[in-house]
């Protein structure tokens, strides 16, 4: 009874034991793992800072080009209006030239 006892109690000892070594390796790993998210929190905060840092000039340019397309729009229809005012005063010159030369 008495082999059977210690033989129970250094079996419970070896699990003691065992149990102690893997707490002491599941402490380690969860260093570990706080370190990697510690690690990928900053590196998440890095990639946003330097993606706003790439968006904001290009935001800027956007309104830049925005604003360039619509005063060349305006000026456009300006030459438009500019350049059908001048195709009337040519056919009224052509009409009158053609008068004139009839008329002689």
């Amino acid at each position: 009874m008495k082999s059977i006892l210690t033989k129970l109690l250094e079996g419970q000892e070896k699990l003691t034991s065992e149990v102690q070594k893997n707490s002491i390796k599941l402490e380690s790993i969860e260093k570990k793992i706080d370190i990697i998210a510690e690690v990928q929190t900053a590196h998440k905060e890095q990639n946003e800072k330097a993606h706003n840092e790439i968006i904001k000039p290009l935001g800027e340019k956007i309104s830049v080009i925005e604003l360039a397309v619509k005063d060349t729009s305006k000026d456009v229809k300006e030459l438009k209006d500019k350049f059908d005012k001048v195709e009337k005063v040519t056919i009224q010159n052509t009409y009158d030239v053609a008068y004139l030369k009839a008329t002689k």
